[in-house]
């Protein structure tokens, strides 16, 4: 049998093989990586359509530290996304160094497997102080990879990016240190087994110091403030990670521990008025950014809100909207970033105006597509989780929830038939552009799936139904693991 382990194991001893692929010539490490990551997504694959029942995996160091993996049906769903966008992400790289390549590449690829590895370790954990560790690799690698390119403000990213990575790791390891000193025990079965017994007030407190840790990472309101400086700092290539993939990873886990600690709605509506605020918010501020790559950073926190609200709700049909959702957004933002990353290593330029210049029907299409998805126009993969989530909503009765989301989305409509009038204004255009057939085929694979999930959303209703149950189910997530030898 296959072990999930791989897919941690592998990216990180990736890395400490470099030295020695290096000797290979200049495409040793570079096809190595892209090898590496198709493998491990098609792992995922495998275990995916062989996962009958849930998996753990079992390293003991000594008690209480220890690595448990849990691959089970919600794990694995993030897992290969994960390591599909992080191929796409490569190959499309690859079809551009020729012209733009990444000063120090080997490095670059380190910090690549080195965030892809963290983000698979934060979902497939079952112990905190493993997430913990997990959360710091992601947070250093990010670190790094926001103040890549060495300029001003890829500084200033790295280095705040840094100073709020450091804040919530404090937050975390309060709340890590009240939960051993309380409960003996880090491993989430047991801690979701026995939170309960602890005093409401020290519940409370262990809540909001991980609502407080986490805030920052899930990028909600009123720890978001930084990210559009990030996103503004850092190359379109690594904001695609971020949206796609990091973001992602950081939501899971949060909702995870919610799901396991607190799974009895006693912070629905608290939870729901944050993610109110965060896409409302994001929404109002996109629309007077110049800066592109701040445009999206705030269109991206606008749709982690919407995300908020949808797993907030802690019911199996809300969490299935979400997960339509979360796959449609991060599809979009991949194509959306990658392009800009093309586009402004063109016409160096990161202002709105550089749509105007743009010279490339294929790009304008394939941006259009992905800006009508993220409105949840139908016939396109956003409009699949936005109408079931206003379908859940409706029959909830939360209609005071309905309205902010549709209001979210005029809002958001602004913005983006803004951008999309500056795509196909009639003036005089730019230098006409040229992509590889690599970038291309890239692109255009990813714009195809935006469409044949907005037409046919049924192929993939079993998978992210069985996502959604195994996601709510806290009993069953304790039943797999206590019922391993710890």
């Amino acid at each position: 049998m296959m072990s999930s382990i791989y897919f941690i194991a592998l990216p990180l001893l990736f890395g400490f093989s470099v030295p020695i692929l290096s000797k290979f010539g200049k495409n040793g490490v570079a096809y190595t990586s892209l090898i590496l990551q198709l493998s491990l997504f098609l792992l995922s694959i495998t275990l995916v359509l062989d996962l009958t029942t849930p998996i753990v995996e079992v390293i003991a160091i000594s008690p209480p530290l220890g690595i448990a993996l849990v691959s089970d049906n919600v794990s694995m769903f993030f897992v290969t996304i994960f390591t599909f966008f992080t191929l796409v992400l490569s190959i499309y790289y690859m079809g551009q160094r020729e012209n733009k390549k990444y000063a120090n590449e080997n490095k670059f690829f380190i910090l690549l497997n080195m965030l892809l590895a963290s983000a698979i370790g934060l979902v497939l954990s079952s112990d905190i102080f493993n997430i913990y560790v997990f959360f710091e690799i992601a947070g250093i690698s990010s670190y790094i990879l926001s103040s890549y390119e060495k300029t001003a403000n890829a500084l200033e990213a790295g280095l705040k990016y840094l100073l709020t990575g450091a804040m919530a790791s404090i937050f975390l390891v309060f709340g890590i240190f009240l939960i051993y000193l309380h409960l003996g025990t880090l491993n989430l079965a047991l801690i979701s087994q026995n939170f309960y017994t602890l005093s409401i007030e020290l519940q409370l407190l262990i809540a909001t110091l991980l609502f407080v840790g986490f805030g920052f990472k899930v990028e909600v309101f009123p720890f978001n403030l930084w990210v559009s400086d990030i996103y503004e700092g850092s190359t379109p290539l690594v904001n695609a990670l971020f949206s796609s993939i990091v973001s992602k990873a950081y939501l899971f886990v949060f909702f995870h521990l919610l799901y396991l600690f607190i799974p009895h709605h006693n912070f629905t509506d608290f939870l729901l008025s944050v993610g109110v605020i965060s896409m409302i918010l994001a929404e109002i501020v996109a629309i007077k950014q110049t800066n592109i790559k701040r445009v999206f950073a705030y269109s991206s926190l606008g749709q982690l809100g919407l995300l908020f609200i949808a797993f907030s709700m802690q019911t199996s049909d809300a969490i299935i909207a979400g997960l339509y959702i979360l796959l449609a957004h991060s599809i979009a933002k991949m194509v959306i970033f990658l392009s800009l990353d093309s586009i402004i290593n063109k016409y160096k330029s990161e202002d709105i105006s550089v749509l105007e210049k743009m010279n490339s029907p294929f790009m304008k299409w394939i941006l259009l597509i992905s800006m009508l998805s993220l409105l949840g126009i139908p016939l396109f993969a956003g409009f699949v989780g936005k109408f079931l989530i206003l379908k859940t909503f409706g029959i909830a009765g939360y209609f005071g929830i309905i309205s902010a989301i549709i209001l979210a989305s005029l809002i958001e409509a602004i913005y983006y038939f803004k951008l999309i009038g500056l795509m196909f204004k009639n003036t005089e255009k730019g230098d006409y552009m040229e992509i590889s057939i690599l970038q291309k085929s890239v692109l255009l694979l990813l714009t195809i799936s935006i469409l044949f999930i907005g037409v046919y959303p049924f192929i993939l209703s079993d998978w992210i139904n069985l996502a959604s149950e195994t996601m709510i189910n806290s009993h069953t997530y304790q039943n797999i693991i206590l019922g391993v030898q710890l």
